[in-house]
């Protein structure tokens, strides 16, 4: 007959009437090695079936249990049982190593595969959801098809069914401390290699710091945060495995340094050693290789406790003072790593301790390596304060070579306006004759385009020198808006003859000459009283980026008008976009977008920081739409300024 559920643990077969206190069924299984899905149906002939209490796990004395094996367990349910309102689980642990789970003949979930490739996972507890619509009044059925891949096999803890939130609570609230700890160990770790980059020479702070992360990610990996890393459990497991192979390298290297003692030669054959497995490790990825690696690492484990004893005994006395405290800590931290390594290689069932064993060990070394590194800090925070006024004086520097560069500039243009006019009046006669012939035999007018690409090669030249001109300027100008010590100068214009020569000038310049560029002034013959320099600064660096980040056949916009008190521009092309990071950060000095492009296109990364700078000075703002593949639209609004 079926028993009241009480609050100890439950044969199967129980009645459960409720489930607002957790169902533990821990005796009356049924088990069956071999495998038969029809097993997992409602009603099996049970004569071969064996019955087990369970947690059950291990290795079998009697007989090998590799490969697959079955567990039957049932419970009622009342005639009046009604759904639920939380949804129920049942939480079966960790499982070594593949399993499926039934509930009433149906497969409710699973964990690993065994074909067509075998991917185990004996880490993950397993916590499955019973649907409601599965469960019924009267007789309810689990059966657990398990697949061994080695000799290790079994439930390590009875199965408890309640509330799906309870169980995951529980699970998450016993490994919170340890998720902390690991936290810990890695910024601890970044603390201490910050130290050592500071302090340069301190190899102790580095390996101490590589032991400190490294540890603080096995812990990581041996929690739930295994399938937050890692979506294969293979990899994680290896993963793990390297960690733990690394650790007591990093740590025995530490203690040389920090003791200023020279390595050994049994500690080169015991890397060599950690080395084969490291590399057994990463590229033989099955279970029982993993136990054959566990095994040898923990059988050559007292090799390392050798090493560090010896090195306390041979500079114990001489520098007691400086290893008293990580005498304490390896005290703590030896027993928690014994047990860690036997828990992992499951010759004993503990909870992970090494977590709790390094905290005080961490707290200990710190203790002594944290006046080394607060001296070391107080230096870089000196070298800081020299870089700082190093990078001022380089500033200085460069802009004063701006102006000299600009200056010559301006000479090598005079000398080509003088060469320009002498062949000019030298030629001005033939030119005549020429015109005349030419005009006859010709009887369509020129392309526009071909008289641009025809142009004299000192025109072009007065070009590129404008152009570096600009490049020059600019550069000033964001150095002086930075440091607000830039007057403005205002002055009246035509916005649409400024336009067209900054338009005429960049297509110089990238030799584009567009006929797809749209230029739209409201009024057409609008004159502002305004800094020319600014607004052709803008314009500039707009369309220069619109034409350098389009293909040649796309359209680009440029527009002008007042309203409400601003001055507006709009610029638009249909290039390539921008992405939503790229928009947050293009503002930014040095930064480019247009990833695919930057690199073939040169540029310093200082055109639309100097945009908006130059917009905030005037009172004005900057707005960006773009989306990658649908072009880019910026808009510049900037206040009217009183005539003076």
């Amino acid at each position: 007959m079926p028993t009241l559920l009480g609050l100890a643990a439950d044969p199967c077969g129980t009645l459960i009437t409720s489930f607002e206190k957790p169902i533990v069924l821990k005796t009356d299984w049924l088990f069956r090695k071999g495998d038969n899905l029809d097993w997992r149906d409602e009603t099996v002939e049970e004569s071969f079936w064996v019955k087990r209490s369970v947690p059950d796990y291990g290795i079998s004395k009697t007989e090998n249990l590799t490969g697959y094996h079955w567990y039957r367990c049932s419970f009622f349910l009342p005639e009046n049982y009604t759904t639920p309102v939380e949804p129920i689980a049942i939480q079966l642990g960790r499982i070594r190593d593949i399993d499926e789970f039934y509930l009433n003949g149906t497969l409710i979930d699973k964990t690993g595969t065994v074909l067509p490739k075998m991917e185990v996972d004996f880490q993950k507890i397993r916590i499955y959801s019973l649907p409601t619509h599965l469960l019924k009044p009267g007789l309810n059925i689990m059966a657990i098809r398990i697949y061994a891949a080695t000799n290790l096999n079994g439930l390590k803890e009875a199965p408890t069914i309640a509330k799906e939130r309870l169980l995951r609570e529980n699970v998450f609230s016993k490994e919170a401390f340890a998720m902390v700890c690991g936290y810990v160990f890695i910024f601890m770790g970044i603390y201490f290699l910050v130290g050592s980059i500071v302090r340069g020479r301190a190899g102790e702070n580095f390996f101490f710091a590589l032991f400190s992360i490294f540890m603080g990610i096995y812990v990581l990996i041996r929690t739930q945060h295994r399938d937050i890393l890692f979506e294969s459990f293979t990899w994680s497991y290896v993963a793990e495995l390297l960690v733990l192979i690394c650790l007591p390298v990093f740590f025995i290297n530490f203690m040389h340094q920090y003791l200023k003692m020279k390595r050994s030669l049994v500690l080169l054959v015991y890397e060599v050693f950690l080395f084969a497995l490291f590399v057994i490790t990463l590229f033989f990825r099955t279970p029982k290789t993993w136990i054959l690696v566990i095994a040898l690492f923990n059988y050559t484990l007292p090799v390392a406790m050798g090493l560090v004893i010896y090195l306390f005994v041979k500079n114990g006395k001489e520098n007691i003072a400086k290893v008293k405290y990580i005498l304490i800590g390896i005290a703590c931290l030896l027993p928690t790593i014994l047990i860690d390594s036997l828990s992992a290689l499951e010759i004993i069932s503990m909870p992970g301790t090494l977590y709790l064993g390094f905290l005080i060990f961490l707290v200990m070394i710190s203790i002594q390596l944290s006046n080394d590194i607060v001296l070391g800090l107080e230096n870089f925070i000196e070298q800081e304060k020299e870089l700082i006024q190093m990078e001022r004086v380089k500033t200085g520097f460069l802009i004063n070579l701006s102006s000299e560069f600009k200056s010559g500039m301006e000479k090598i243009k005079k000398a080509i306006d003088n060469i320009s006019s002498n062949q000019t009046k030298v030629s001005i006669k033939e030119q005549t004759k020429t015109n005349q012939k030419q005009a006859a035999k010709k009887k369509t007018k020129p392309k526009v385009n071909n008289t641009k690409q025809e142009l004299d090669p000192i025109k072009q030249a007065e070009d590129h020198i404008s152009y570096m001109g600009y490049m020059v300027e600019e550069a000033i100008l964001l150095r002086k808006l930075e440091d607000k010590t830039y007057i403005p100068f205002y002055e009246n214009f035509s916005v649409s003859e400024l336009i067209k020569h900054c338009v005429s000038n960049i297509e110089n310049h990238l030799e584009q000459y567009r006929r797809s560029t749209t230029i739209d002034v409201k009024p057409n013959d609008l004159e502002i009283y305004f800094p020319k320099e600014l607004l052709f600064c803008i314009l500039r660096n707009l369309i220069e980026n619109a034409y350098q980040y389009t293909d040649p056949k796309t359209d680009i916009s440029i527009e002008f008008f007042n309203r409400d008190g601003y001055h507006q521009l709009v610029v638009m092309d249909e290039g390539m976009g921008l992405s939503q990071l790229e928009m947050e950060t293009i503002f930014q000095k040095f930064v480019r977008g247009y990833r695919d492009k930057k690199n073939e296109i040169p540029g310093a990364g200082i055109g639309l920081t100097l945009v908006e700078a130059t917009a905030k000075f005037l009172g004005g703002t900057v707005s960006l739409k773009s989306s990658e593949g649908m072009g880019a639209k910026f808009t510049i609004r900037i206040p009217e300024k009183i005539k003076k």
